[in-house]
């Protein structure tokens, strides 16, 4: 019977062992769910991997954290698409260009286009 009493545990040692343990695991999954928070996944579904540099400290204040960049958005891929484009800037610059040519000549005809 003291053998049996022997190896069994204190209840009060047992339960400040296992409120030990609750709280180091209730830290881990805060922790993860951090990281889960901080995770980027594009429109698609992908994560996006991406690698943090960890800020030395020299004893001072924080590393200034770098200006992100922007994401660039391929408009014109293919060739026929820069054709495209560059034919429909070709045709609103026409056009503004016969607006302002028949302004002139209405400024004209009322006397009123002093260029200089």
């Amino acid at each position: 019977v003291e053998e049996q009493r022997a190896l069994s545990v204190d209840p009060g040692d047992l339960q400040l062992s296992v409120d030990a343990y609750m709280s180091h695991f209730d830290e881990r999954t805060e922790e993860e769910k951090r990281r889960q928070a901080n995770r980027q996944v594009d429109e698609d579904g992908f994560e996006l991997v991406t690698y943090k540099r960890k800020a030395r400290d020299l004893g001072g204040d924080k590393a200034p954290e770098p200006e992100k960049k922007k994401k660039k958005e391929l408009t014109d891929f293919y060739k026929f698409q820069v054709r495209d484009k560059r034919r429909e800037e070709l045709a609103s610059l026409r056009k503004r260009f016969d607006a302002d040519k028949n302004r002139v000549a209405e400024m004209k005809q009322q006397r009123r286009f002093k260029p200089y």
